[in-house]
């Protein structure tokens, strides 16, 4: 199912008039920090609780952002354990199809080419 998810050997760039961009540390090493990361970077409001559950709320709602576009840009993988990297790729993946039909927002992530067949092994297993 990576599909939703769009792979690229070079840089994502935006103008700041047509996407809210975010870029996630590559130097991330646990879940907590990956969660702070996004909080800081995607603006989430101060009710975001720092988990899994939270993450998905705040990528469903993005009503604070004025963008119509949200991209969240990896340029690798969050070294993580493989179990919290299923879930994070899971909620990434739900937010992204949930926005589809949607009109207010929408919700691209990126990743670096040389990480796709790793991001497909992980959903098979996950």
């Amino acid at each position: 199912m990576t599909s939703v998810f769009k792979f690229t050997d070079k840089s994502a760039c935006y103008s700041s008039s047509e996407a809210f961009l975010a870029r996630v540390d590559p130097a991330i090493v646990d879940a907590d920090e990956l969660l702070r990361s996004l909080y800081y970077l995607l603006w989430f409001p101060g009710y975001f609780g720092f988990n899994w559950n939270s993450l998905y709320d705040c990528l469903r709602d993005l009503n604070w952002i004025i963008e119509k576009k949200v991209v969240i840009v990896h340029e690798s993988l969050p070294c993580i354990p493989d179990s919290d990297l299923c879930i994070y790729l899971g909620v990434l993946k739900d937010s992204i199809l949930d926005w589809k039909d949607d009109e207010t927002h929408q919700l691209e992530v990126f990743f670096h080419e040389k990480d796709k067949e790793m991001i497909e092994k992980l959903f098979l297993s996950c």
